[in-house]
This record gives C-alpha cells, structure tokens and sequence, in this order.
C-alpha cells in the first residue's frame, strides 16, 4: 500500500525525535535556500521546522518532468538554485554538465543511516565520488477512479480497454517510453535500439486516441481525476495520496514486473553561496523527522534506517522499507544514450 492519510504536523510534534542542526553564521542567518524539486518534497508541514531552527527560508520551484528540471537548473551556469531533488535519469547529466558539485559526506552526520545499498549508488557516484544523497524512492503506478472503472484493473492492458478510450492520461515525459518497453517486453527499458523504439511509437501510436492528456504535475493529474476528464492514469504514489486525502474514489495497482521507478538524491549546485545550509537540509531530511515529513507528505519510500524508526515497523513494511525488495523488482530511472531519439519520439506522439 502507498499511501497514508497526512497527518497535521506541527514544529512541536519532532520534540521525540530530536534533530539539532549547529548554529549557522551570522552571514547564513535569514537567508534563502533556493531549491528546483518534485511537487511534495519542500512541503511546509516539515519544512516549518528547518527554517525556524535555522533561520533560513526554503524557496522551491516544483518541475513536471526530469527534463524541465535539468534545463532550468542548467541555466545562468547553475546559480539560480542551491539544490535540486534529481531523479536518476538526470544525475549523470549534471554532473556531466559540471552544474553539481561532490557530496562531502563527512558534512553529514546523519549520512551513515541512508540504506547501505543507497551509499554509493551507480545513479549518483561518479569517478568514484558521490554527487547525490539519496532520501527517496517509489514506483510510476497505475490509479483509477474506483466508481467508473470496473473490474479493478491488474494489468497496465485496462489502457488499450476500449470502453475507457478518451480517459486516459499519462505523463508529458520521454522517459515513460521504458514503461511502454516493459509493456513489450524489453529486457533492459534503458537501452532501447532504434527498431526497439519503431515497436514502442507503434504500441503508443495504437494508445494515443485514448489519451485525454498528459499531465505535467501531480496537482494537475489529481484535477484531472476530480474534474472527471480522466479515470486510469498512469501516475505518481503523491496523485493517489493527494486524491485519497481528498475523499476521491481512487485505487492503485502496482503490476508486477512492469514497474519503472525513481531513486531521487539531493545534489548541490556547484556555485550555490548556501553550500553550508543545503548540507543542513540535506541532513535534515535524512533524519528521522525529515524522512518521516516526506514520506507522510508523499506516500513515497524513505532511504535511511532513521526513517525506517520513525515511521513504525508497519508502514515500513508497506514502503518496503524493512527489506527493499520491492526496489530491486523496479526498473530505476536511468540515463539513456540515444536520449534525443527517445524526446523526438515523444514529441511526434504528443503532437
């Protein structure tokens, strides 16, 4: 299960898991942490917390897709944010842009409580440093209006179902040409050949009339469901939270062996003059209270033991938290060389 309903958290509430962040410079008091995120990771509900003990002030611009967010952290040379929450499609792409600077984990004393197989990660390690502290995970899930789709779905087939045609949605992103590879059955959705593409524009081609839109944000796909332009979506865990939270009829499927996924890490701007405080954040979301923010903001999966207590055994166990099984089974996010033949694709099935 992916979700919970959101609790009211107060900056009081962390008293029992107590995080201490030391006093920063009098230079880095009342200052502003400019952050490029994905939509529920700078929620006020824990980073009310952050900025009254440290006096600094979190700014986020959301973005819709992994492309949006590295074209914009890209521009002005990377000076226009101090962070960015990258999914693993994107991370080699900054670091290879020279926009990112390496992680100094020694800055972080709650960097030895990220899950040992995340230290290190092949999507944020580069030249044997890392770039990225990962705190986040989770799958591209299916979601569906319960009253207007019946059977409840089990496959990513209830798409291509003729009597839903025109209340399909999907998300405005290349990247989810893999989870029509794993429809196919690709081995490795990353490492698409040009013919493998011809297969996948074919299989979307047959899909694009059911399409009513591609949404950009979790926002707007959770309207979409609530205004009933659309009934099965292929979407984010944060669109079912924010429609069950709502009191919409909605239920999620999680098909077997045909999941693609992200693996988010924290990476920090190479010119960021708030080095000092990203750390702080960073360390901050690490923590039990920080992990326990997230997760309750987004019905994502944590990334550090501290979280794992935070959270109680039970709903770890439902994010697959106690044993990560469910992360190996997803295909992550990953670069892709012929990128630019994945986007050319994509725009001629938008369009």
């Amino acid at each position: 299960m992916w979700h919970r309903v959101r609790s009211a958290i107060l900056m009081g509430c962390f008293s029992w898991l107590v995080w201490s962040l030391p006093a920063l410079p009098a230079a880095a008091a009342n200052c502003t942490l400019t952050a490029l995120v994905w939509e529920g990771y700078t929620d006020p509900s824990f980073t009310q917390a952050f900025e009254a003990e440290t006096g600094c002030t979190v700014k986020a611009t959301y973005a819709g897709s992994s492309d949006e967010m590295f074209a914009k952290f890209r521009a002005g040379g990377g000076r226009n944010y101090d962070l960015i929450s990258a999914s693993g499609d994107i991370t080699e792409r900054l670091y290879k842009a020279g926009v990112v600077r390496p992680i100094d984990t020694s800055q972080l004393k709650n960097y030895d409580a990220v899950f040992e197989s995340f230290q290190g990660g092949s999507w944020n390690t580069f030249d044997g440093q890392p770039y990225g502290v990962t705190f986040a995970w989770g799958p591209n899930v299916l979601i569906y209006d319960t009253e207007s789709v019946n059977p409840a779905p089990t496959s990513w087939d209830v798409l291509f179902d003729p009597q839903y045609a025109g209340q399909i949605t999907l998300p405005d992103n290349p990247m989810t040409i893999a989870d029509v590879a794993l429809w196919l059955g690709k081995s490795d959705p990353y490492d698409l050949t040009s013919a493998d593409l011809a297969e996948v524009k074919a299989k979307l081609l047959e899909l694009r009339p059911s399409i009513r839109k591609f949404w950009a944000t979790a926002g707007e796909l959770a309207n979409l469901f609530q205004s009933g332009e659309v009934a099965i979506a292929h979407a984010w865990p944060l669109t079912y939270q924010q429609l069950e939270e709502a009191g919409f009829p909605v239920g999620s499927v999680s098909p077997a062996g045909k999941l693609t996924g992200w693996t988010d890490s924290w990476m920090i701007a190479k010119r960021s003059p708030n080095a000092e405080v990203a750390y702080q954040w960073i360390d901050y979301i690490l923590s039990g209270a920080g992990q326990k923010g997230v997760i309750e903001a987004t019905g994502y999966s944590g990334a550090t033991t501290l979280g794992t207590a935070a959270i109680g055994p039970e709903r770890a166990k439902e994010l697959f938290m106690d044993d990560l099984s469910l992360h190996s089974q997803i295909n992550m996010w990953q670069s892709v060389k012929n990128y630019d033949e994945w986007v050319q694709l994509w725009n001629e099935i938008r369009s």
